[in-house]
């Protein structure tokens, strides 16, 4: 019965956005073009997401934003790893692709089930808004989760870089080659 109050009460918008996030995770499972611009929307949809509450809401602001920012590096290290294991970078036809996985899907889901339940308790205790050990929990699962997704950007980021220097070391080791023949 709780958990049918919850799902009821629940703004519908919450939904389609769950639909677009599972969407785009799903999208992530298939190789696919790699767009800096398109990689920025779901860091910057949880960024948003997470420090509105922070900012507007939270009476720890100033340690909520510590822990917020602390864990988003920690988180931001995991992702890159986590992505480097998982994710490979390739060039075709003179554009970067990125290998399918499902980590993104995985990640997508967790962070949002995780925030939208820590989202439920507030509703149904807002004085949690007050609470230090609650404002310390949210900030860090917040930054974390955005530091995901910021370590599978930056990993993109340095994944193309390193083939492209790779191809100039190659440009370089046969253009010696054919000065020494």
């Amino acid at each position: 019965m709780f958990l049918f109050e919850v799902i009821k009460r629940t703004p519908f918008i919450v939904w389609g956005i769950l639909a677009l996030l599972i969407t785009r995770g799903l999208n992530a499972t298939k190789d696919g073009e790699i767009s800096f611009a398109k990689m920025l929307i779901m860091p910057l949809a949880f960024i948003i997401w997470g420090l509105e509450k922070l900012l507007f809401h939270f009476q720890y602001l100033n340690i909520a934003l510590i822990c917020y920012v602390f864990t988003a590096g920690i988180g931001s290290f995991a992702g890159y790893v986590l992505y480097s294991r998982f994710r490979g970078i390739y060039k075709k036809e003179g554009v970067f692709y990125r290998t399918g996985s499902y980590l993104s899907l995985v990640i997508i889901l967790v962070n949002f089930f995780i925030k939208y339940s820590l989202n439920v308790v507030l509703a149904i205790q807002p004085d949690l808004h007050r609470n230090l050990d609650f404002n310390i929990i949210y900030s860090v699962v917040c930054g974390f989760s955005v530091g995901l997704f910021l370590g599978g950007f930056y990993q993109v980021f340095v994944g193309c870089r390193r083939y492209e220097e790779s191809r100039i070391r190659e440009f370089k080791v046969e253009a010696n080659k054919s000065r020494g023949a």
